[in-house]
């Protein structure tokens, strides 16, 4: 091995680390205290000692932890991509697993159902667009053909060789049994009463052996039983406290000068309100925010709203989990709503009566970083407990 090339694996090597020790290495070399950082990225200063000692315990899920990632090292100037291996290489050493593909997170970049392609100042793709698009598809997989066969190819060999020898070895097996013939059984089995004296003590000594070599021996005889062995039992849901919702989670100010500015509430949202469903408007206005949200029976939504940009969501009733909503203006039913909160994130529940029906956290996240409502935690959770309990008494 040359000097080059030895070189080239200690780079490598040394590249190689966890994500908590790399950002904040990089956050001194750029003089940020966590207060200043947490200032420019909306971030509480809880999450970010988190993210910096890669405490998974006490981060949200996989999809809230990538979108602190990136806002933290936008705010830094560090590349993305380098980031982004490190925090994969992290959560699968500190967690065991691999990090989520996250392709039930949506990332709003044009998210609300009223803002299209045109109005954020994009085109609407060409017919041309969508065929060459198709036709890149067509010609990867073609690429990818002669791969796939030729490893089908391998795959029949090795399971006919494999195939053959458990036939050849099953046929040896067999004939070895036949080749020795009827079993003996020995003479000294066959002796009845007391051995005659004259017999020498070479006679005696051999008689015993054979004996010993044709009795039958019991393998069970005088054997402990085994014990079967025990598995251990592995929780998805792991206890979690649940709390009642009290009190209010969010004011309404209809006063609010916000309430009339255009470039926060745009005319056609306003126009968008229905008067029978609940309706919920959040904009990113100085960072991106991320969240999980459930409407009326519809499964949980997560999505990532990058600066800029917004979210109209409208039902019977809504229930959704904020990070950096600090970074937001939300309005319910075209008023301005205030979301007192010291750590950056919020539950809230429209409309407000329908408070009563529900725990926090919302939206818990099981040890498969699938999230779940409270209700359906709980219910898994006791099924759980029961099974344990089930198999002490066992």
């Amino acid at each position: 091995m040359d000097k080059q090339e030895t070189n080239e694996i200690s780079t490598t090597t040394a590249t190689v680390g966890l994500l908590g020790e790399f950002l904040k290495q990089k956050r001194i070399d750029k003089n940020y205290t966590l207060e200043k950082l947490s200032q420019k990225t909306k971030i509480s200063v809880n999450i970010l000692k988190s993210l910096e000692t890669d405490d998974y315990d006490h981060l949200p899920s996989a999809a809230y932890i990538k979108g602190f990632v990136t806002s933290y090292v936008k705010v830094l100037g560090i590349p993305l991509d380098e980031a982004i291996n490190k925090m994969e290489y992290t959560y699968l050493n500190v967690l065991g697993k691999p990090f989520p593909a996250l392709n039930h997170t949506k990332n709003m970049i044009a998210s609300s159902p009223v803002t299209s392609r045109a109005q954020s100042g994009e085109e609407d793709p060409t017919p041309n667009e969508v065929i060459e698009s198709g036709d890149s598809i067509i010609e990867n997989t073609k690429s990818f053909l002669p791969i796939i066969i030729f490893g089908a190819v391998i795959l029949v060999f090795v399971g006919g060789y494999k195939l053959i020898s458990s036939v050849v070895e099953s046929e040896v097996t067999d004939q070895k049994s036949k080749d020795l013939g009827p079993k003996i059984e020995s003479s000294s089995a066959l002796v009845k009463g007391p051995l005659r004296e004259k017999e020498s003590k070479d006679d005696l000594r051999n008689a015993k052996t054979e004996k010993t070599s044709g009795d039958q021996v019991n393998p069970n005889e005088n054997k402990a039983p085994e014990e079967k062995p025990v598995v251990e039992f592995q929780r998805n849901f792991p206890p979690v406290e649940f709390k009642k919702v009290k009190g209010k989670l969010y004011n309404v100010k209809m006063d609010a000068p916000e309430n009339s500015d255009e470039t926060l509430l745009p005319k056609q949202i306003k126009d968008s309100m229905n008067s029978d469903l609940q309706n919920l408007y959040i904009r990113a206005v100085e960072g991106n925010t991320w969240l999980s949200y459930k409407i009326d029976n519809n499964p949980i939504e997560s999505v990532i709203i990058n600066k800029g940009n917004d979210l109209l969501l409208q039902g019977t009733e809504i229930r959704i989990f904020l990070g950096n909503v600090n970074v937001t203006r939300i309005f319910y039913n075209n008023y301005l709503i205030e979301t007192p909160t010291k750590s950056g994130v919020k539950s809230l529940v429209f409309p407000e009566e329908s408070n009563s029906k529900y725990q926090l956290p919302l939206f818990p996240k099981a040890k498969d970083d699938i999230l779940y409502t409270a209700e359906e935690y709980i219910k898994r959770m006791q099924m759980e407990e029961d099974e344990l309990e089930k198999r002490k008494q066992q």
